[in-house]
């Protein structure tokens, strides 16, 4: 991995840290981010609730808050429908529990990976149409077909589209009342999750009704994981989201995040995404994946203590499974991965009946990082294939499949990570036209860089740092998380850990003092035993953690550089 590091001149952070009154670590940091101004960089440290945009810049928001006040006033039941992965499930709850407030009737749907299809159709409406619904809301998901959408009309049932995956517009959507960011020629941030549409569709009925929108932001937490969970990038209203999200979430009234955060052991801890993203998000997320998508939204919604006790247990247990379903496929697909053609790999192809629809996301990406190319895994099940796929930069998968006309019984997604449901019959015809497809494209074989921000010796941190960072904070797509450089080091006490031992943990040794570290992925790049008599330089960033019920300082290693010269001999 190669570490770029171009320190700023000193005269220049000097200048700007006395003009805009901030410490130098902090003022390095927002140049390095391109800032250059005080106005921009204090609306990126500290993002207001009123930097929020008005969600009635979207074509059709009045008609959407129009249609939903309708059935309102009429005291009509509405249905939120959501997709079943963690922003789907956060986007439906939020809009149960807004919409509860000012006393929508309102209930909800969250579709059964294994058993329905991406989005709203006929067998829904039917249950929606039983249950008395007179108004479909969909959340970070389309709908089957537009045929759906009349059929629903038929019953006396309208359909609200809110979503946030395609980039290109259907012949259809103009007949829908959609919200869709990436489609909207009028709504400026592009970048929403399903959650942060949801949000923007509860902005604007309490702006309507002249409620105060600040009774919104009590679920922010709601929204923030969501959001979290989606990758989305980190910048304008995102970061409102989730800056506000995680200080709602220290104080959640969700009952259910209250027992969560005591099972993580999280009381004492100030959360960040990390945590989010590792912990949280998995374990509601896990429910979906193995087939209980329900249940991931009853979590939010259910006040009984012994519900949500029983909630979190099966959350517990099927990320259990999540985790054993993943690695019997990862091993099963490098398997076959081993058999082929590696210097010609352009692609990587492969379908199952053993395999779950649930998990293949994840197996994907793995195996679209580890080898650099775009993957599909297929599940298949009664002659149905369902597929996750993910590419690399510079290969967009989605207008690879949009090109597939009626092979594909239907798709959706992103440039980099989309999917799509198959025939038994055509699965060969997608994978050849896939194959072929990636052929005419070349991949970006980007060196991996990790760009330093400044050189910061383990022993200066303090409490300083940790506020500094919490300024640049949140961390993700689009805003890295700093990065710090040391070295000369000792390394002591070193463990390896994880599958095919890929982590490594132990102790750094500076000038007498001692720091926990851990390492991820980088088990490779050190012997146990060698180590005790190298020094190392590390690319790194602080962080706090909970070890034996306290919180402990740690330092999180991205990269190494070994410093004995008798291993460079032997390795240039």
């Amino acid at each position: 991995m190669h570490w770029e590091y171009n320190p700023l001149p000193q005269s220049l952070i000097d200048s700007k840290a006395a003009q805009w009154k901030k410490s130098k670590l902090l003022t390095t940091l927002l140049l390095n981010r391109g800032f250059d101004n005080l106005k921009q960089a204090d609306k990126f440290i500290s993002p207001k609730i009123s930097d929020f945009r008005d969600p009635f810049k979207f074509e059709k928001m009045q008609k959407v808050v129009d249609k939903i006040l309708e059935k309102k006033e009429k005291k009509e039941k509405i249905f939120i429908y959501g997709d079943y992965d963690v922003d789907g499930i956060t986007a439906a709850v939020f809009l149960v529990k807004a919409f509860k407030l000012i006393g929508i009737d309102v209930d909800y749907y969250i579709p059964n990976r294994m058993d329905e299809s991406y989005g709203l159709d006929k067998k829904t409406v039917d249950f929606i149409n039983k249950e008395n619904g007179k108004l479909v809301i969909t959340v970070d998901t389309g709908v089957n077909s537009i045929e759906d959408v009349k059929y629903a009309k038929t019953l006396g049932i309208d359909v609200i589209v809110t979503d946030h995956h395609k980039c290109v517009k259907d012949e259809d959507d103009d007949a829908l009342l959609l919200l869709n960011p990436k489609l909207s020629d009028t709504y400026e941030f592009k970048y929403l999750s399903g959650a942060g549409v949801a949000l923007k569709v509860a902005q604007g009925v309490y702006s309507k009704l002249n409620i105060d929108t600040r009774k919104l932001y009590q679920y922010m937490d709601i929204v923030m994981i969501g959001t979290v969970a989606d990758v989305v990038p980190m910048l304008d209203e995102n970061r409102i989201i989730i800056k506000k999200g995680l200080q709602a979430l220290k104080r959640t009234k969700i009952k259910g995040l209250m027992y969560l955060l005591k099972y993580l052991k999280f009381q004492k801890k100030d959360i960040n995404t990390t945590d989010v993203s590792y912990f949280i998000s998995p374990l509601i997320n896990s429910l979906g994946r193995i087939g209980i998508s329900k249940m991931g939204a009853d979590f939010f919604l259910k006040e009984d203590d012994f519900e949500i006790y029983n909630i979190i247990e099966e959350m517990k247990k099927s990320n259990k499974k999540r985790r054993d379903l993943e690695k019997m496929i990862y091993d099963e697909a490098t398997h076959a991965i081993s058999k082929k053609d590696k210097k010609n790999l352009k692609s990587i192809f492969l379908s199952s009946e053993k395999w779950h629809p649930g998990v293949i996301g994840v197996v994907s990406s793995r195996l679209s990082v580890k080898y650099n190319l775009p993957v599909t895994l297929v599940a298949f099940k009664d002659g149905i294939g369902k597929a996750s796929c993910r590419s690399v930069k510079g290969i967009s998968v989605f207008n690879i499949f949009q090109k597939m006309g009626n092979k594909l019984v239907r798709f959706g997604g992103h440039d980099l990570a989309a999917g799509f449901i198959v025939t038994q019959e055509n699965l060969e015809d997608v994978k050849n036209i896939f194959e072929e497809s990636i052929k005419n494209f070349h991949a970006e074989n980007e060196k991996k860089t990790l760009k330093i921000d400044a050189e910061y010796s383990l022993e200066n941190i303090d409490e300083r740092i940790f506020k500094v960072m919490e300024d640049i904070a949140p961390y993700g797509l689009d805003n890295p998380h700093p990065l710090f450089l040391d070295t000369n080091l000792t390394f002591e006490n070193i463990r390896k850990f994880g599958v095919d031992e890929r982590h490594f943990n132990g102790i750094i040794k500076k000038n007498g003092k001692i720091y926990h570290m851990v390492a991820f992925d980088l088990g490779h790049k050190i012997n146990e035993l060698e180590a005790k008599i190298q020094k190392f330089d590390i690319v790194y960033y602080p962080e706090k953690t909970i070890y034996k019920g306290e919180e402990i300082l740690q330092i999180r290693i991205k990269d190494i550089k070994i410093k004995d010269d008798f291993y460079e001999i032997f390795t240039k």
